[in-house]
């Protein structure tokens, strides 16, 4: 199955840990300090909206990408039911176009893992370029080579919940540093319990190498904790960038 399918009616509960509404308030916060007069936000691997819905209950308008139908389709049901006005796009990082330019564009929770190809994250970084107006901000997270290598890494994890259980098989690859994984999700359906799985991969990369790629387009304003949205350190779980598209040169 394609990642995110089975697993998108899930997807929140399995993600109960994590605060969105530290990292709605932080974000917001960080746009009204760089982009003051902010208001067209783009979110890239939306998944299933909550940071998109919480953003536009701050009082921005607000657009998604997913490559994942399942989650879109949650993601609007959600939105519905907040009565927030959510377009949402199913198209991948790398290519999207959305014919438009947005203020700010982010992704969080990972998302930007999901680039893994040789070049890609290069393209991405011009793809989401030409999408910002000038001075537009990009903010984004990836899971740390610390995160994926020791902590994840050739670890299997599984929970259960009320009606569904999960197992999580990971290996991690130094050579490419890739992380491979397989979801398993038991999901009870009409009495029975029905057996999903999913196959995903996402890459670690390096901070430098991530600065690298923005500093053509970019003025980086922080590198912090991805989430303590502090110094961040070797053991890192998560880092966040933030950075501004540089005014175009007059010829």
């Amino acid at each position: 199955m394609g990642a995110y399918s089975a697993f998108a009616s899930v997807y929140d509960i399995m993600q109960y840990d994590v605060d969105y509404d530290k990292w709605i308030h932080i974000l917001t916060e960080k746009i009204r300090m760089y982009r003051p007069m902010a208001r067209n936000v783009l979110e890239l691997a939306c998944g299933t909206g909550t940071m998109a819905i919480g953003l536009a209950q701050a009082g921005y308008i607000l657009e998604g990408i997913d490559l994942s139908e399942d989650m879109l389709v949650i993601a609007n049901q959600k939105a519905q039911e907040q009565q927030v006005k959510l377009k949402l796009y199913q198209q991948d990082l790398i290519t999207f176009n959305t014919k438009k330019q947005y203020d700010v564009i982010f992704s969080m929770c990972d998302g930007m893992n999901y680039v893994v190809e040789d070049g890609d994250l290069n393209k991405t970084v011009l793809n989401v370029y030409n999408h910002l107006q000038e001075e537009g901000l990009f903010l984004f997270d990836l899971s740390t080579r610390y995160k994926l290598k020791e902590i994840i890494g050739n670890h299997t994890f599984a929970e259960t919940f009320e009606e569904e259980a999960y197992i999580w098989e990971n290996e991690f690859h130094e050579e490419t540093d890739r992380l491979n994984f397989l979801l398993t999700l038991f999901k009870e359906e009409e009495g029975h319990y029905t057996r999903y799985e999913e196959y995903h991969v996402q890459r670690a990369y390096d901070v430098e190498y991530v600065k690298s790629v923005l500093q053509s387009n970019f003025e980086i304003l922080e590198v912090v904790d991805g989430d303590t949205f502090e110094t961040y350190s070797d053991q890192s779980h998560r880092v966040c960038f933030i950075a501004k598209k540089k005014k175009m040169e007059a010829l």
